[in-house]
């Protein structure tokens, strides 16, 4: 996964973040600092806040799918995660997208987007295991999950997990369903053992 010599410069990517709450608006700051174009929409109305950090807030998710971004963020809790991508006006899109869910489980978010996204929209399961506490004094040393599920623009793709990469973070590829077993385990382990 590293760069080298021989690959293409990672591009300026246009960004949209599909919920732009604490973890998107964490996830945007760095984004915007590497120079990267963010769009957004959200519930709630940031557009004040998206103001501020240069950000084009979008209160309509037609206009923000007409935005051409580049990756699709979605930054949704797991609950409404099947509502959120359903309600998506996907014909709306003028050009396909690389689609980039960051949740904690893997396995869900690949078989929702699998089957409600159009076949050329390209998906990318990942897992920033860090948030706003523990990235708050950069990302370096920090552990991020990726699994190409379906991939067809590989230089969007590169770009947008160099974003990443370029802050130091661990990078981990693997199988959805290996992070969640995964996942699990631990999980299971620090509720047996105490905290």
């Amino acid at each position: 996964m590293a760069v080298s010599s021989s690959s293409p410069l990672p591009k300026t990517l246009k960004i949209g973040i599909v919920g732009f709450g604490p973890f998107g608006q964490f996830l945007a700051k760095t984004m915007i600092k590497q120079g990267h174009t963010l769009t957004a929409t959200s519930r709630s109305d940031y557009s004040q806040l998206c103001d501020l950090l240069g950000v084009s807030f979008f209160r309509g998710m037609d206009e923000f799918l007409e935005a051409e971004n580049d990756v699709i963020m979605i930054c949704s809790s797991i609950l409404s995660l099947t509502e959120v991508v359903v309600a998506l006006p996907l014909r709306r899109l003028k050009r396909p997208a690389l689609f980039a869910d960051v949740l904690s489980v893997k396995e869900y978010p690949r078989e929702v987007l699998l089957k409600v996204l159009p076949e050329e929209s390209d998906v990318l399961c990942t897992h920033p295991m860090f948030g706003p506490e523990s990235g708050k004094d950069g990302w370096n040393g920090l552990s991020f999950m990726f699994e190409r599920v379906r991939i067809r623009d590989e230089a969007i793709c590169s770009s947008f997990l160099h974003i990443f990469q370029s802050e130091g973070c661990r990078m981990l590829e693997m199988s959805c369903e290996e992070h969640d077993k995964l996942a699990a385990r631990s999980q299971f382990l620090t509720h047996t053992i105490g905290s």
